[in-house]
């Protein structure tokens, strides 16, 4: 008989839908799940917050001038400038500061190479040290002495170790009297000391020197020491510098950098701004230097010059006495020494430019051309002063090459001046703006959003981990899965219900009272359920050939004793006169339910003792209950003798409907035995929790006596996996 037609059409295989409410419901039902994978994230995130090293951000903000530092200078050295002043690019400028020679330099002289660090104890030495004043070194606790407990520090100037032991552990041990101890990494002692002395060693890989400027530590106190190459460790501080420019064009540099350590991280990156400041320094120090030199070349053969051209100009003076010039000739005049002039000042800056670039350069070309032009131009200018007198002719030329001979020689020397002025003070196009300052809070871990983090996280998880559990190795849910799995029908399907859990709680827990949801609860959900297979059996029992209902489960935890004690209940209730019997004489439970003795019960009677003195009269209206009884060394043969199928038989005469809670048939051959005796064989699954092949050994089994399973009852479905889920607390408010 199929009692769940309507439920079937919408549960066939394949036409099933996961809707929201579906995923909602899954959700809910796996709460608990998601409760404790959100608290476990959230312990994990707070236990990380509170005992990682707290990370300390130190800034430096350099400017990057782009317009030349000393303009009034600038306009003295005139077309010289442009020969050593460029315009800073802050991108080229932020390289230079990520540089190796800065980053190496910086790393020698703060000595970063070198890795001190206090002997702690594991997890606990480090979070206990974090609330020691720094100066001031820690009592040792539990009588640990040679462990650090905060307050320690340590100074090493020079640690020079072969390179076969970089990066390997020694151990310094602090001695009285400023004295200390180093040990190699195989624990053997290598060298004795004080502090601020020289300390010289040797290994089996070659010699060891030390030095230590500052010692603050309790005497027996150990430190980790360890040598690093030079090279790998401005490798490193290169890659965790952070260098960028502070808004676009802004030509504001800042240099960033984190530790664990605040004072030092401070002062590393405080150490690279002032290395790339004076370097900047410098290179513009050598080009004022490298031109003033040329000028140095240039300046003596100029004088020569100016002094040759003024003494042939007196002597033509001396010849032919003062010449008066036209004003065309004056004006003509002019402009041949400024034409003449600027020639040979671009043909000077291009001696200057050739030391440093090809003639293909643009810079070279450019000056190409304009001397192409101005000796152009001379050639006219020669034109016109050829159209004058002779007189006129040789007293323009002579006093020509004294103008500008003259005017050569006063620029190059004013300018060597200016330079000189440049040379001594370093001038340079960038400057510290900020300097960092020890920071007095750690920038990570961010506390609260870790530990946030960790909170949604852990839901995430647990809400994934919830999804898949019902997607992989899901059981049967569905009637129409569960039928077609065994060929039998579904007589009912019964909710979970949170109430039920309360009362087995309290039931195996030892509270006294009755601990039956149909009694307690008749308006659950689940009490509906079982008032659906109530119906079912009065149509089941017309067919079979007793009123012997026996209920069994393929292992145990699938809710048949929880069944068969509320489907008695309910029976009972509607007027029925019920008897039931718990025949797991092995670990039976259905006393519980009522908070009555286990035994006399089955067991004894089968052994002889009278049933009236073993059946509990009316533990419910019209309900009588027979116990488990004594724990037996044999219950099969119990089973199968005589006895236990007489005595069912008087049961069967004396009441409506005898209900029989039997052992898992996966576990015992229990059922089997029990279920030759019944008129109705109900297997009662969980769901989700069977695979088709558990049910189909499940109903196999049941059959080797000849009688098959009649029907089955799908026990601790939830409201969403039922079609009348939304109804079914129809009429719950009323009953209360």
């Amino acid at each position: 008989m199929k009692l769940l037609d309507q439920e079937r059409s919408a549960d066939a295989p394949g036409e099933k839908e996961i809707t929201l409410a579906d995923v909602i419901a899954l959700l809910g039902e796996n709460r608990l799940l998601i409760a404790l994978t959100t608290a476990a994230m959230l312990l994990l995130g707070a236990a990380y917050a509170f005992v990682a090293t707290p990370l300390y951000r130190a800034d430096v903000m350099i400017q990057v001038d782009s317009a030349p530092a000393n303009d009034t200078l600038n306009d003295k050295l005139g077309d010289l400038a442009s020969l050593f002043q460029s315009k800073a690019s802050t991108d080229a400028e932020i390289e230079l500061i990520r540089s190796r020679s800065v980053v190496e330099e910086t790393v020698r002289s703060l000595h970063l190479d070198v890795k001190a660090t206090p002997y702690r104890l594991p997890l606990i030495g480090a979070l206990v040290a974090r609330y020691v004043p720094v100066s001031t070194p820690a009592n040792p606790v539990f009588g640990m002495r040679s462990f650090a407990w905060g307050g320690e520090s340590l100074d090493v100037t020079q640690f020079d170790v072969p390179a076969m032991l970089y990066e390997q552990s020694f151990k310094l041990m602090v001695g009285a009297d400023q004295a200390f101890e180093l040990r190699d990494p195989d624990g053997r002692t290598v060298l004795h000391g004080h502090i601020g002395a020289l300390a010289q060693g040797m290994t089996p890989y070659g010699p060891v020197q030390l030095r230590v400027h500052r010692l603050v530590a309790r005497a027996g106190t150990s430190f980790n020491l360890a040598r690093a190459s030079t090279q790998l460790t401005a490798a490193d501080l290169q890659r965790t510098l952070d260098i960028g420019e502070k808004a676009k064009q802004s030509g504001i540099v800042a240099i960033s950098l984190e530790g664990a350590d605040a004072a030092r991280t401070a002062a590393t990156v405080n150490r690279v701004a002032s290395i790339y400041v004076q370097r900047n320094v410098d290179r513009k120090s050598a080009q004022a230097q490298q031109m003033l030199q040329f000028l140095s070349e240039q300046l003596p053969q100029l004088r020569a010059d100016l002094d040759e051209a003024e003494a042939k100009y007196n002597a033509f003076r001396t010849q032919y006495g003062t010449v008066d010039l036209e004003a065309e000739g004056k004006l003509l005049l002019q402009s041949i020494v400024d034409s003449q002039t600027k020639l040979v000042e671009l043909q000077q800056q291009r001696s200057a430019l050739a030391q440093r670039y090809t003639a293909e350069h643009p810079s070279v070309q450019a000056i190409d051309a304009q001397i192409v032009d101005l000796q152009r131009r001379q050639g006219v200018f020669n034109a016109k002063v050829a159209a004058l007198p002779n007189v006129q002719q040789q007293a323009l030329r002579l006093l020509r090459d004294v103008k500008v001979d003259t005017d050569l020689y006063t620029k190059l020397l004013d300018s060597a001046q200016q330079l000189h002025v440049l040379k001594a003070g370093q001038l340079g196009n960038v400057h510290t703006v900020d300097y960092a300052e020890v920071a007095e809070r750690p920038v990570k871990p961010k506390k609260a959003l870790v530990i946030a983090l960790s909170g949604i996280v852990g839901l995430l998880l647990g809400c994934s981990i919830a999804l898949i559990r019902s997607t992989q190795n899901r059981g049967l849910e569905t009637p129409s899965e569960i039928e077609g799995a065994v060929g039998v029908p579904v007589y009912a399907l019964v909710s979970r219900s949170t109430r039920q859990r309360a009362l087995q709680q309290a039931a195996r827990g030892g509270a006294a009272g009755l601990n039956v949801l149909a009694a307690v609860q008749p308006d659950d959900i689940a009490v509906e359920g079982i008032r659906s297979l109530r119906t079912a059996l009065q149509f089941g029992l017309l067919k079979s050939h007793n009123n012997i209902v026996m209920l069994t489960g393929p292992r145990p935890g699938v809710g048949k004793s929880f069944l068969s004690v509320n489907l008695s209940a309910v029976l009972s209730a509607g007027g029925k006169r019920v008897l039931l019997i718990d025949s797991d004489m092995r670990r039976g439970n259905v006393h519980r339910y009522f908070s009555l003795p286990s035994k006399p019960g089955l067991s004894d009677v089968i052994g002889g003792v009278e049933a009236s003195s073993a059946v509990h009269r009316q533990v419910l209206p019209n309900l009588d209950v027979l116990m488990s009884g004594s724990v037996a060394s044999s219950p099969a043969e119990m089973l199968m003798s005589d006895s236990f199928g007489k005595l069912l038989t008087q049961f069967s005469k004396l009441y409506d409907v005898v209900i029989v809670d039997s052992p898992p048939v996966l576990a015992v051959t229990d059922p089997v035995l029990v279920g030759k005796h019944a008129g109705l064989r109900l297997l009662v699954v969980r769901h989700g929790r069977h695979s088709a092949a558990e049910l189909q050994e499940s109903a196999r089994q049941l059959s080797s006596a000849g009688r098959a399973v009649d029907g089955v009852l799908l026990n601790g479905v939830p409201p969403r996996a039922s079609t009348y889920g939304a109804f079914s607390e129809y009429g719950a408010d009323r009953a209360k």
